[in-house]
């Protein structure tokens, strides 16, 4: 009784540390709680959504701190739980006219670095602070586009400002 206690032990706190790999589409679960999350813990991607993430991060924030990149990570995820947008990292990353790296190249031409890898991984772990924002601009050039008439600024960070409906 005892081995199969401390077995079931161990299982949960792997699962609770959020550990999970396996053969073939391999998942990354993320489970890690952080004094900033406010997205719900255990996030799974897959190796074909991280690889999306990082080039998105990478193209979108590569000249931003590690904030700076982990917001565009949150705005992606904001999306998902957004009835507005599609639900999976791949058809918001690729719906259209949404992200400009996407349209100009940048995107396909990513070069993800460590920098990159680590942003992303908080993000998975949890670490929001993107405050709900579901789109996000730079700053300079945004006087009198849609964004700042349609929809609600709510902060800047780095050279980016970030809104919600």
């Amino acid at each position: 009784m005892k081995k199969k206690t401390a077995m079931f032990m161990g299982v949960l706190l792997v699962a609770m540390i959020g550990l999970v790999f396996g053969q073939g589409d391999v998942y990354y679960t993320v489970a890690f709680a952080a004094e900033t999350t406010t997205q719900a813990p255990g996030i799974s991607v897959t190796e074909d959504e991280l690889d999306i993430l990082r080039r998105i991060v990478w193209a979108e924030a590569r000249g931003e701190d590690e904030k700076g990149m982990i917001l565009v990570v949150n705005v992606i995820m904001n999306r998902m739980e957004c009835p507005r947008f599609p639900n999976s990292i791949e058809s918001v990353v690729f719906q259209p006219r949404q992200f400009s790296p996407v349209r100009n190249g940048a995107f396909a031409r990513a070069q993800p670095c460590a920098r990159v890898d680590q942003a992303v991984e908080q993000a998975l772990r949890g670490r929001d602070y993107a405050q709900g924002a579901v789109f996000f601009r730079m700053i300079e050039g945004a006087q009198g586009q849609w964004h700042e008439r349609d929809l609600t600024p709510l902060f800047d960070h780095g050279t980016h400002r970030f809104y919600d409906w």
